[in-house]
């Protein structure tokens, strides 16, 4: 059944408040002795409450999936967005903060820090397929003898294994400053304003945001906004949304022009992406 999670955790919409990465507040350990994992699920049902600061760590390690919808993680580098099929795997101890599209269900596999493998020191994709989101659920809500469950738990952890078709990883600066005009971006993904006119509307010079862009994330700005709106466009097109739609919703005047764009960027079309992480493609895509 669906768990409320702490207000720290919750996924709620982000607020044009930056997280907070310094110092970030720890939980302690989620599952009991002598368990191996647990899973909380979240239905979005939850009255929105802006949170102070939703940035936070574990003492287990965790496991972030959808089970419908999407769900977009941000780790102190990083943002990524996750649709059904996909999940992301943090070590013990990583900053982390995840927010929920409206209508989404997204879960949370907190995995004891004895019983994570030796290989998973450091975050990455992780392939959640229909069969292991069932198996989950199935543990979440079903009461069974402890010999039985600990078997089950064994065989899912085996059975977790690397995306090799992982989710779009978007990076983002360290300077705080430009960190501020990155998750700007990221709220506004239509939005056709230069480089000139976000530096400018966040005070900063052109040259201050392009060194930045070049010794954080390691490409220009025009790339990388290419790649927060693929990013987007990836849980837009999980809920459903139409193609048409998607492209204006992501800042394309045309869809020939954005199908060209995504192929650019994820090697495929909007329609083989879905099918390649095995979520549903609806009747006329």
């Amino acid at each position: 059944m669906p768990i409320t999670l702490p207000r720290h955790q919750r996924g709620e919409a982000p607020s044009t408040v930056p997280l907070q990465w310094a110092e970030p507040p720890g939980g302690g350990g989620e599952v009991a002795d002598p368990y191996l994992l647990t899973t909380s699920v979240f239905d979005g049902a939850e009255p929105k409450e802006p949170p102070t600061s939703a940035v936070h760590t574990h003492t287990d390690g965790l496991l972030v999936w959808p089970h419908f919808g999407s769900l977009t993680l941000h780790t102190r580098t990083t943002v990524r967005r996750l649709i059904p099929g996909q999940g992301a795997w943090l070590p013990p101890g990583t900053p982390h903060a995840a927010f929920h599209e409206p209508g989404s269900v997204c879960c949370y596999t907190y995995v004891a820090r004895a019983a994570a493998p030796p290989q998973w020191s450091s975050p990455r994709p992780m392939k959640v397929g229909r069969a292991l989101q069932e198996m989950l659920l199935h543990l979440d809500a079903t009461s069974m003898p402890d010999d039985l469950r600990l078997r089950t738990q064994r065989v899912i952890i085996e059975m977790l294994e690397e995306d090799t078709h992982p989710v779009i990883e978007v990076p983002v600066p360290e300077d705080w400053r430009i960190r501020v005009l990155a998750d700007d971006v990221m709220r506004d993904p239509e939005s056709d304003r230069s480089l000139e006119e976000w530096a400018a509307r966040h005070a900063l010079s052109v040259r201050t945001v392009t060194r930045a862009f070049g010794r954080d994330v390691g490409m220009p700005f025009t790339r990388w906004r290419s790649l927060v709106r693929m990013s987007v466009a990836t849980a837009l097109l999980a809920q459903g949304r139409p193609v048409n739609l998607v492209a204006h919703r992501c800042g394309y005047s045309t869809t020939s022009a954005f199908s060209a764009a995504f192929r650019r960027v994820t090697g495929a079309s909007p329609t083989e992406y879905l099918r390649e992480q095995n979520v549903p493609v609806p009747a006329g895509r």
